[in-house]
């Protein structure tokens, strides 16, 4: 798959801009984020790129979104040079372990509750031990995860304030936005109608399992 700058550049900005502020940037924010004066050309780009079925148009149509192919952590689609393409120009997969079912609304049991794989190319798989979790629920709705996408997730012991993250109580695991308070943590969903949850920092059967670095999502 040939890309242009450009294009790698868009896909880049798009995923940053995703994992910092939990939704996709709009056309005309893209334009500014990525150098380009006109929005017709950043359209061209982004229609260039469905094509390749790397990115779909969001359901809110404000901008677009990524898909499988797409994915990347941050910083790994870049103007560097790229490594030599493999033959008849495809990537090797890359599988990461599908876990189980995340909630996004009431927790359920997900711990060692292993599905089978997720088929990622060895491009857009993101660096570091890295694992699947199915969504149900609404939850987090607001922040583009809807019920039945799949989260994929860096495993990490700790997140920034605000990113959102797959955390486990009493084996039970959920994602929510994630901040630290003086003496809890507080479990922030991606939806008006849902209220946070907040966790005692003493409560030992709390864990952060991971920093959700991805969203996948069937057409």
């Amino acid at each position: 798959m040939t890309l242009s700058e450009k294009q790698r550049e868009i896909l880049e900005y798009l995923q940053r801009e995703h994992e910092r502020t939990g939704v996709y940037p709009s056309i005309r924010e893209l334009a500014q984020g990525v150098g380009l004066r006109s929005t017709n050309t950043v359209h061209y780009h982004l229609r260039q790129l469905e094509k390749l079925g790397l990115l779909r148009r969001s359901r809110t149509a404000r901008t677009y979104e990524l898909l499988e192919g797409g994915l990347a952590p941050v910083g790994r689609i870049s103007r560097a040079p790229r490594r030599p393409a493999e033959p008849q120009g495809r990537s090797r997969a890359v599988r990461i372990p599908l876990l189980g079912r995340v909630a996004a609304g009431t927790p359920i049991l997900a711990e060692q509750n292993f599905e089978g794989f997720v088929n990622l190319t060895e491009y857009f798989a993101p660096s570091g031990e890295t694992f699947a979790l199915r969504v149900r629920g609404d939850s987090m709705i607001e922040a583009g995860i809807f019920d039945g996408d799949v989260v994929i997730v860096r495993s990490q012991p700790t997140v920034q304030n605000g990113e959102i993250a797959v955390v486990v109580i009493d084996g039970e695991a959920t994602v929510k936005r994630l901040y630290e308070e003086p003496d809890a943590w507080r479990l922030e969903p991606a939806n008006a109608a849902l209220q946070s949850i907040r966790v005692p920092k003493s409560e030992p059967a709390f864990r952060i399992a991971g920093k959700v670095v991805g969203v996948l999502r069937k057409l």
